[in-house]
C-alpha cells in the first residue's frame, strides 16, 4: 500500500508543481492568510458554552474553522440533529454579516469543522460566500 501512495504522489506531483496560481488567487491566498495569522494568535477562544474555536486555516479560497464542541465527545452526538442546528445558527445568518462582505466579494468558502470533546471528527459544513451576491 505504501509503495502504491508513493506512486501516485509522484505522479501527481509534476502536475500540481507546475499549476501556479493567477494573481487573484495570490493576492487571495495573501489576504487570506494574514487573517489565519492574526485570528490564530486570540485562539483557542470559548465561542460559548458548549463551543471553542481551536484554529484556522486556508488553503486556495477556503477559510476553514476548527471546533471543538467542549461538552460531548463525538459518539454523544446525534449528527443530524447537530448539523441541522448549525446549518441555522452558523451557516444561516453569514450572508447577512455584513463584516463578511470582502469574502463575499472575494468568492471565499468558509468551512466550519467540528470535533469532539475527545478530538474525534463529527462534521462540517461550509458556505461559498459569492452565493450572497446581490444581483
Amino acid at each position: 500500500m505504501k509503495g502504491y501512495v508513493a506512486g501516485v504522489v509522484l505522479a501527481v506531483a509534476p502536475l500540481v508543481a507546475s499549476a501556479g496560481q493567477t494573481p487573484f488567487e495570490r493576492e487571495l491566498s495573501v489576504a487570506l492568510s494574514q487573517s489565519v495569522v492574526e485570528m490564530n494568535a486570540g485562539l483557542p477562544m470559548e465561542l460559548d458554552e458548549e463551543t471553542r474555536l481551536d484554529s484556522v486555516t486556508t488553503v486556495r479560497n477556503l477559510m476553514v474553522y476548527n471546533n471543538t464542541l467542549v461538552n460531548y465527545s463525538a459518539d454523544e452526538l446525534d449528527v443530524d440533529r447537530l448539523e441541522e442546528a448549525l446549518a441555522e445558527t452558523v451557516i444561516g445568518p453569514l450572508c447577512s454579516n455584513a463584516g463578511l462582505n470582502t469574502f463575499v466579494d472575494l468568492g471565499v468558502e468558509m468551512v466550519y469543522r467540528y470535533f469532539g470533546k475527545d478530538g474525534v471528527f463529527v462534521t462540517e459544513l461550509s458556505k461559498d460566500m459569492a452565493t450572497c451576491r446581490k444581483p
